[in-house]
């Protein structure tokens, strides 16, 4: 597959997309943007949020300020019905296992226990620092009557190409603290977008998002022909599996587009 023959299908997932979409797709040895539709517009953000957080939890290790040994106190009153992680009690657990859960299992207590400790306004201050444009967090995790008075998390697919490059370059942190972001990123578990079609073993550092009617994925590839990112966000979709559908269509495209590169 050439280049104007990925444009032209992935141009034939856009025109006949029934949800509204947004991606981007970069390499990240050249910085040359593959394709790319409507990045810059804000979205929301589901558990990509998740990513900022992270990266504000390591900009405190760096400041000294938090150890990834550091004890944190999970209360049985924050532990939400929806965790796989805390099922069985509170107690104290360290701020690498929180890090660790929030990321590859998606749970939703150790993001609110984050978001405490870390507090909104500093993670707030990250993004900005970041210079990400869309990218904001104004409630927790599963707080849907603050959704009800009008406060949501955003990003864009734009945003979070800046925040996977910025670590893929370890422009940000130390280059300990960046790979230390990529080693939990790798273990990210749910497969059900960007990886839904691809059979193949892929390295690919990530984090998805899900809402009724919403599915992100954004995340780094790492291919022997090239390292890439592929940021995909679909929102208002006809039902729940749409957009996971709808994602795995378009990365297996730019898959093997990248695939059948020479290195």
């Amino acid at each position: 597959m050439n280049r104007k023959e990925l444009h032209t299908a992935v141009e034939r997932e856009i025109e006949g997309a029934q949800a509204f979409v947004s991606f981007l797709v970069e390499n990240l040895k050249t910085g040359e943007v593959l394709i790319a539709h409507k990045e810059d517009i804000p979205v929301v953000s589901a558990s990509i949020i998740k990513v900022p957080v992270l990266i504000t939890a390591l900009e405190q290790i760096q400041k000294g300020k938090l150890k990834k040994t550091s004890l944190i106190q999970v209360c049985e009153s924050a532990i939400l019905e929806d965790t796989e992680v805390f099922e069985y009690k509170e107690g104290q657990y360290t701020l690498d296992e929180l890090l660790v859960w929030m990321i590859i299992n998606s749970d939703n207590t150790a993001a609110n226990c984050l978001i405490d400790l870390l507090t909104k306004e500093r993670i707030n201050q990250t993004c900005r620092n970041l210079s990400l444009k869309n990218t904001r967090l104004e409630r927790k995790m599963l707080n849907f009557e603050a959704v009800k008075w009008g406060y949501n998390n955003y990003t864009s697919a734009q945003d979070m190409g800046l925040v996977y490059r910025a670590l893929y370059n370890k422009s940000i942190l130390t280059p300990d603290l960046c790979d230390y972001a990529i080693s939990i990123l790798l273990r990210q578990r749910h497969k059900q977008n960007s990886m839904r079609y691809i059979c193949d073993e892929v390295k690919i550092a990530h984090k998805t998002g899900e809402l009724d009617f919403l599915n992100h994925d954004a995340g780094i590839f790492y291919l022997k022909e090239a390292d890439y990112y592929f940021g995909a966000f679909v929102w208002d979709a006809p039902d729940h599996v749409y957009g996971m559908r709808w994602i795995g269509r378009v990365s297996k495209l730019v898959y093997e587009y990248y695939r059948q590169m020479p290195h």
